[in-house]
């Protein structure tokens, strides 16, 4: 939904990356370099009873680099990149059925702190895409 243009000229979801997760998802992410991560309890986020942790990089990623043209580039993209990174952002609205207007848009106004790209997608587009994604008419 964001154009790769953009992307390569922004980079932020590579430098400052946010998941919520359970908590066995965070401490896998941990064991990359727990001194640069850290994670707190986010209790107004509930999925099943439980609580949910999020987990925050503010570093980049290792496979991110930046070209002389200003632009970056992931070092991985044609091979090795993890399904969250082949999936951002359109990954963030999965949890949303197609016809939930409101989620969408809560959901599309929150990711815009991440993905700044995503300023000029409306609920349309991201119901569009939903449908596209799960075979729907």
């Amino acid at each position: 939904m964001v154009t790769s243009e953009y992307c390569q000229r922004c980079a932020k979801c590579c430098k400052v990356f946010t998941t919520t997760e359970n908590l066995d998802y965070a401490l896998r992410f941990m064991w990359m370099d727990n001194k640069r991560i850290k994670v707190k309890d986010t209790p107004f986020q509930f999925e099943q009873g439980g609580n949910k942790k999020q987990t925050t990089f503010k570093f980049p990623c290792t496979q991110l680099e930046k070209r002389k043209d200003g632009k970056y580039h992931c070092k991985v993209w044609d091979s090795d990149r993890p399904d969250l990174c082949n999936t951002y952002p359109d990954h963030i609205f999965d949890c949303c059925e197609t016809w939930n207007q409101e989620k969408i848009k809560k959901l599309l106004d929150e990711a815009m702190n991440d993905c700044p790209g995503l300023k000029n997608v409306c609920v349309a587009e991201v119901i569009q895409m939903l449908k596209n994604k799960r075979g729907e008419e």
